[in-house]
């Protein structure tokens, strides 16, 4: 039996953020499982810019199982890094299944895809958002996958352990920036912290979060500061994702 993890990412084109979230989520694993860990991005667009502009070579799913079956490879661990059951997730399983008659492989779940996830997610930052005269508003990507709903149900967890200052919106789903910023409004707090409920602070916490949502709070009477950490640079969500590949390890 030859073991190989591989982690299956979206993908961030920033270099800076990449070996903060993705690698540190990655390095955590390797410590945890003291099995060789490899990568894999589920974006083509960002596969080709980082080869184009940095002459970094990523691999795709398929290239990445496939190389590992080339050297003898025969038990293999996937562990998506995405937030939800979304568009992504099902590709990357498509993707795998095509390899699951070539060797034993096993799937763990996204970050977020049980109830004891919503708990977790929010206990662990219970003890981050504590500034009750603030703000925290969560700014996730948003599908139009049916997944989606995990974005309005985790904004129900916070409010329903008592966080009544923590707001969770999207940038393409639902809830959207009016409707968080609406909710926000009753609150009578005008300090506002944004922080991206994303594994990389990338793209969108870089232009979609420290721009227009920054802008939009800002025109509504908000005074606004921009978090930039991703979840994974955050060690607890390391090891939200070791406890999911840990309930697949052993069968």
């Amino acid at each position: 039996m030859k073991k190989a993890i591989l982690t299956i990412s979206f993908g961030t084109s920033y270099t800076d953020t990449l070996e903060k979230t993705i690698g540190a989520v990655e390095q955590k694993i390797r410590q945890e499982f003291k099995t060789e860990v490899f990568r894999a991005f589920t974006s083509s667009v960002i596969i080709n810019k980082l080869r184009e502009r940095d002459g970094i070579e990523i691999d795709t799913v398929k290239s990445a199982l496939e190389k590992l079956y080339s050297q003898g490879y025969t038990d293999i661990f996937c562990v998506p890094t995405h937030i939800m059951n979304g568009a992504e997730y099902d590709k990357a399983c498509a993707m795998i299944n095509e390899f699951k008659d070539k060797m034993n492989i096993r799937i763990s779940r996204p970050l977020i895809s049980k109830t004891e996830d919503y708990f977790e997610i929010v206990n662990i930052f219970s003890k981050k958002l504590t500034d009750k005269k603030c703000l925290y508003i969560f700014m996730g990507h948003g599908s139009e996958h049916f997944a989606n709903s995990l974005y309005s149900a985790l904004d129900y967890h916070f409010k329903n352990a008592g966080m009544d200052n923590v707001f969770v919106g999207t940038v393409e789903g639902f809830p959207d920036l009016e409707t968080v910023i609406n909710r926000a409004k009753g609150n009578g707090i005008k300090n506002v912290i944004l922080r991206p409920l994303m594994l990389v602070s990338g793209d969108h916490a870089r232009n979609d979060m420290a721009v227009e949502w920054k802008e939009e709070f800002e025109k509504n009477g908000f005074d606004v500061e921009c978090d930039f950490t991703g979840l994974g640079e955050i060690e607890e969500i390391q090891n939200m994702y070791c406890e999911h590949l840990q309930d697949v390890w052993g069968h």
